[in-house]
Order: C-alpha cells, then sequence, then structure tokens
C-alpha cells in the first residue's frame, strides 16, 4: 500500500535519507536549495535553506550533521543551524555543472555524481570523496548521473545514467574503492519513464525510481525485471529504505515541468510517499572523514 508521508509539493525532490538512530528522513529540493528532515511520527518537517542548489545529502557520525552535494561544492550542514563547512569543490571550474545524486559507499566514502545544466552534452562525471579530502574522478563522459549504490557483499556498485536508460554496474573493491570494468546491468528504455534514484534491498535486488513513469521497479540482482509498483505521482525521482525494520519505501518525487492539468491529475506530485515492502533494506553508511580536513 503506497501513502503520502509528507504532502508537501517539492519543486524537485529527491535524495532521501533515512537515519535510524533519530527514527528520520531527511532529503532535498534541488532547485530551490532545500533540506528537508522529518520524524517518522511528526506531521511536518523541520527544513533548512541553504543557498544554492542541492543534490544530494550523506549521513555521518554525528546524526545532526550532514554531507551535502552542494552547486558550490561538498559541505558538512548542520541542519539544526544551517551551519556549513566547505570541504572541496571540484566542479569549480565548470560552471554550467553542479552535483547532483550520490551516496556513502560500505566503507564511508563519499560518491558523487555530477551532471551539465542542460543534460545534452557528456560531461558528466563520478567522484569519490575519501576520509582525508582527497577525491577522484572515477569514471566520465555521462549525460546524467543518478542513483548509486551497492550490493549487500559490497563485490558490485550500481549506477544509473538517466539519459542513456541504462542502470550500469561496476566491480566494486571495498577496501580500496576501486570501481572498475563497468558494465550495462539494466538497459530500461523499454520500460516507461526514465531510471532515476535507486538503492539496493537486503536480498540484493535492485529498487529504481523512473521518472515520467509513475513507478518503482525491482530488478533482480542478475538485472531481470521483478516488480513494479505503481505510484501516484509522474514523476517519483528516489527511494530511500526506512522505518523501525527498514520495510518502508519512502519515495521522493518532482513538480516541476508539469502542466496544470497534470497536476490536478496527480495532485501528490512533488510529495514524498511511503510503500511497504516485505524485504528490508539496508542501514545507510556515515560518510567517515577526518576532521583536519574541514576548510
Amino acid at each position: 500500500m503506497t501513502s503520502v508521508f509528507w504532502d508537501g509539493r517539492a519543486t524537485l525532490g529527491e535524495g532521501p535519507l533515512w537515519d535510524a538512530r533519530i527514527d528520520a528522513l531527511h532529503w532535498v529540493d534541488i532547485v530551490e536549495g532545500t533540506v528537508y528532515t522529518q520524524a517518522a511520527d511528526a506531521e511536518r518537517p523541520a527544513r533548512i535553506h541553504v543557498g544554492a542548489q542541492v543534490g544530494c545529502l550523506g549521513l555521518t557520525d554525528d546524526p545532526h550533521v550532514l554531507v551535502a552535494a552542494m552547486r558550490t561544492g561538498w559541505h558538512l550542514l548542520d541542519v539544526r543551524t544551517g551551519d556549513r563547512a566547505f570541504l572541496a569543490d571540484p566542479e569549480a571550474d565548470r560552471p554550467a555543472c553542479r552535483f547532483n545524486d550520490g551516496s556513502v559507499d560500505p566503507a564511508g566514502r563519499f560518491w558523487t555524481g555530477s551532471l551539465e545544466d542542460g543534460e545534452t552534452r557528456r560531461e558528466g562525471r563520478l567522484y569519490r570523496l575519501d576520509a582525508d579530502g582527497a577525491y577522484t574522478v572515477v569514471d566520465e563522459g555521462f549525460y546524467c548521473p543518478n542513483g548509486i549504490d551497492w550490493s549487500p557483499d559490497g563485490r558490485w556498485m550500481y549506477f544509473v545514467d538517466s539519459r542513456d536508460d541504462v542502470i550500469y554496474r561496476y566491480a566494486f573493491d571495498v577496501e580500496s574503492g576501486e570501481a572498475t570494468a563497468r558494465q550495462v546491468f539494466a538497459d530500461t528504455s523499454a520500460l516507461p519513464g526514465i531510471p532515476d534514484g535507486l538503492r539496493v534491498d537486503a536480498a540484493g535486488d535492485v529498487w529504481c525510481a523512473f521518472w515520467d513513469g509513475a513507478h518503482v521497479t525491482r530488478f533482480t540482482s542478475g538485472g531481470a525485471v521483478a516488480e513494479r509498483v505503481g505510484v501516484p505521482v509522474i514523476r517519483p525521482t528516489s527511494i530511500a529504505f526506512g522505518g523501525p525494520r527498514l520495510q518502508t519505501m519512502y519515495i521522493t518525487s518532482a513538480s516541476i515541468g508539469l502542466t496544470s492539468s497534470q497536476l490536478d491529475m496527480r495532485p501528490p506530485a512533488g510529495a514524498v510517499l511511503r510503500h511497504d515492502v516485505d524485504t528490508p533494506g539496508r542501514p545507510s553508511t556515515p560518510f567517515r572523514f577526518a576532521r583536519e580536513v574541514i576548510a
């Protein structure tokens, strides 16, 4: 059963992130530069306006501090006060590009994709930010880098290029952080919509939200479609597993670009949904950074 968790209307809701330590969901509105935090039992979220586009978030060892990938680079963000500590900005010399989706790997490194604003040129990159503040361009040449997550055993990293209608898979080394041998995990061109954010559940199945498809689809670890869940929004953007047993799938969505008639037909557009699943997700790993890297 799918219901509404937050009944607001985000312009470009994205990046849901569950923190089991405080039983709360974080998410962003990229365009509005807003970070939301809502406890599972709360009626309304707290919100912080960060003054720049913000693509995604990661936990840290402090439940009140997140790592945020923003138009102005990576920052540590205190969600109580809005205070920020700058980490690095690898896109500073590319003003037409910005960070988009990202996630923290099993060893605590923060991975983030970047894209060119028009999503018409293959200028997107895949970055890895290490604990010491060093960052690496792991791969490049993408239109719209999107969802990133790992298999339960850490052997595989999944990564979406939305405009190519593809979910990729890399061979992953948890110890070194190397992602190699990119291959197509799932060609999604036959499915309605385009692939956006994703998460891997405890069984190793890959759940992906489909922008303009009004569905969230589960793929087996072999890349086959196993289940399609219809949702009451045209543009679901990403998912996170939360709740007491990680069996609630939270789904962010967008209202940007929709006509008034489309908004009337799908009034939850831009809301955060929740949907119960049988197989739980997995807890998010905090980004682990050395204190001396903070500028």
